[in-house]
């Protein structure tokens, strides 16, 4: 009788053992082929719990990555279309220039003008029908747009592109006032700013005061403000037109004093001033000062550096006349100034002060200190001149046009260099995320991934444990066969 309970004991046991062993070799099995350590909540409840919260971070962190790639998709191909907006405002700027000449033809003039507008056609197209993934990307649309780079709320980075349609190109310009022609004297009255005018300007948060002295010409507070251009962004140019002719019909000789520099005489009637203008051209290297005969018989003066005109009349002759001109050196200002001699020596004389216009491809405001009408600039804040608004149908209007391409060309660097900050942001995010979900999976496969060799060598252990059992289990029911066989030959 003891014998057959340590059988039967014997038997349990192996039953048992092969019973543990299947469950051990089944467990490892699942593990080496799917590579996975915990495949179910049995295995390791708490790891589970990690690998599905590190399994959601690698999800959306790979989700942040491609939203980084959609973004920066967007950012190039707006470059790639600035770009090219760039270079037709280069052109757009040389013919500026070139049509700021006065040895152009009527038909050279035309085809410029043709061709500026051709270009700015095809900058409103670019502007307005470049896209990416159904969004407009120039046409002002594309702001405040928010990228996910993160898993959670705060993680997003925000891109925006400035509208680059011609009518959002241009510079922020003010023309100040221009004043009369100061009335005659035996000699010019000395320019009229005095020490009160000062301008201020504010740019960019910042405020500057431009220090104006008594008697500064236009030139010279001109030359103030370009020495401060780089802090505060804004330029100014100066130039002074003025009307010199005849009230006569009938032809008279004159000597005139231009900046205190005397002409040869000349012939001029209130129809012909081509012999004045060539006579003052003859030293307009010692005055600065240059004349073009109009086609009602004038003579306009300027001096592009802004610098003021003094004309003296050198004879006792009582027909000439000055008149102020504005900046466009066509619209006159102020009453005509007549330089009547009284006698040889009482010579009538006039001063002629220049006109300041500031421009900005950024917005400001002006204010001007002192006496409006003693002061070179309006208080205010200018509004944008844009690339519609540029003229070629003279020399003068396109040169006074050309701060427009200047300011355009500064607005859409200023645009691609911001785009260019942003795609920076965004590679570095980019790399970031990357090397992010690396070490993600690396955290999730030291927890989930088998260890092969542990593994194997578990369930080869199981197999051999699987085997003794079936083994022992065998020899225990030999052994029960034996003991009924004795049993029965006993009996």
């Amino acid at each position: 009788m003891t014998f057959y309970s340590i059988t039967d004991a014997t038997q349990r046991l192996a039953i048992r053992g092969m019973s543990e062993a299947k469950r051990v070799v089944n467990d490892s099995m699942e593990k080496l082929s799917t590579g996975i350590r915990v495949n179910s909540g049995a295995d390791n409840p708490a790891d589970l719990a990690k690998i599905s919260r590190l399994t959601a971070q690698i999800r959306s962190t790979s989700q942040a990555v491609r939203n980084v790639n959609e973004a920066l998709s967007d950012l190039e191909i707006a470059d790639v279309a600035l770009a090219e907006i760039s270079d037709m405002l280069a052109r757009m700027e040389e013919i500026t220039v070139e049509a700021s000449s006065e040895a152009l033809s009527t038909t050279d003039r035309t085809t410029l003008t043709d061709e500026f507008g051709l270009l700015k056609q095809e900058v409103e197209s670019l502007a307005r029908n470049t896209k990416s993934n159904g969004s407009y990307l120039l046409d002002g649309s594309y702001s405040g747009r928010n990228f996910q780079v993160g898993p959670d709320s705060a993680s997003t980075i925000t891109a925006s592109i400035s509208e680059a349609t011609p009518t959002s190109l241009g510079s922020y310009s003010s023309m100040g006032p221009t004043r009369d022609a100061l009335a005659a004297a035996q000699t010019a009255t000395a320019n009229t700013t005095t020490g009160s005018e000062d301008i201020v300007l504010t740019a960019n948060g910042i405020t500057t005061t431009i220090d104006v002295g008594a008697n500064d010409s236009a030139k010279t507070v001109a030359g103030k403000i370009n020495a401060l251009s780089n802090e505060t962004g804004i330029s100014a140019e100066a130039t002074t037109f003025a009307y010199l002719f005849s009230t006569n019909a009938s032809s008279a000789n004159y000597t005139i004093k231009i900046n205190d520099t005397s002409t040869s005489s000349f012939a001029i009637s209130s129809s012909d001033a081509t012999d004045a203008v060539s006579k003052i051209n003859l030293i307009s290297a010692t005055t600065g000062v240059s004349a073009s005969a109009t086609s009602d018989g004038k003579v306009l003066l300027q001096d592009p550096d802004g610098d003021d005109i003094t004309i003296e009349n050198a004879n006792s002759g009582t027909d000439l006349d000055v008149q102020a001109l504005q900046n466009d050196g066509t619209t006159t200002q102020g009453s005509e100034i007549s330089l009547a001699a009284g006698a040889s020596t009482n010579n009538d004389a006039t001063r002629v002060i220049g006109t300041l216009k500031l421009d900005s491809s950024q917005g400001f405001t002006i204010s001007q200190s002192g006496s409006s009408s003693l002061g070179y600039a309006t208080s205010g804040t200018p509004s944008l001149s844009s690339l519609n608004s540029v003229d070629l149908s003279s020399a003068t209007k396109a040169a006074n046009s050309s701060a427009i391409l200047s300011g355009a060309s500064e607005q859409i660097a200023a645009i691609r260099g911001n785009l260019g900050a942003t795609e920076s942001r965004l590679n570095y995010a980019g790399s970031f995320l990357e090397e992010f979900k690396g070490s993600l999976s690396q955290a999730k496969g030291r927890i989930s991934d088998t260890d092969f060799a542990v593994e194997s060598a578990r369930l080869a252990k199981a197999m051999v444990l699987q085997k003794t059992s079936t083994a022992l289990l065998s020899q225990a029911n030999a052994s029960q066969a034996l003991v009924l066989t004795l049993l029965k030959e006993a009996s």
